[in-house]
């Protein structure tokens, strides 16, 4: 069996690695639009803090996954319901990294390839909590997730040119949430 190589890429090496990204995409995610993928995700790559994590299996990528903090600006939990008590969905840009992306070559899944990915991108993160957004059909990836700690919180709306039109949204605590954050 071949060993598993991960590697940390920031902005620049993700849109120099874009086409072998979008390669495992279009496999891992059959049904999106490839155009939307890269405009969103090249976008994605401006922002401060965004950061990915590839997996290769003898030189060949076969699996990535990437996100960002979320700004004050966010509309990630506009729509969420049941809503949440008090400031959940307040932002800061350093409160919640979110996760855009996990994906895994079908043929190289059930091999914690996924969580690999998952806990080399959130274990240095500086946030207090990550969140991701799953289709509300994708049973399976829900249950992944909860089985890796997360918990939804609730379902927000899709919008137009999105991949689905509505998302069940997770969360993760990164640090214990009595941790202050003028300690970093």
């Amino acid at each position: 069996m071949s060993q598993a190589e991960i590697s940390r890429l920031g902005p620049e090496g993700t849109r120099d690695h874009f086409e072998e990204i979008q390669r495992v995409y279009a496999v891992a995610f059959p049904k999106y639009d490839l155009g939307d993928h890269k405009r969103r995700t090249l976008r994605q790559t401006e922002s401060a803090g965004f950061e990915a994590v590839t997996v290769r299996e003898d030189g060949a990528l076969v699996g990535f996954a990437y996100g960002l903090p979320l700004s004050p600006r966010s509309t990630w939990w506009d729509g969420l319901q049941p809503p949440q008590l008090g400031d959940f969905t307040a932002e800061t840009g350093q409160r919640t990294f979110a996760v855009i992306d996990l994906a895994v070559l079908p043929s190289h899944r059930g091999r914690g390839l996924g969580r690999r990915l998952m806990n080399e991108l959130l274990g240095s993160r500086a946030e207090e909590r990550a969140t991701l957004a799953t289709d509300p059909g994708n049973g399976e990836a829900q249950r992944m997730y909860e089985r890796w700690g997360w918990s939804k919180v609730g379902r927000t709306p899709g919008v137009e040119g999105e991949t689905a039109d509505a998302f069940d949204l997770y969360v993760i605590a990164l640090r214990p949430t009595g941790e202050a954050s003028s300690s970093r």
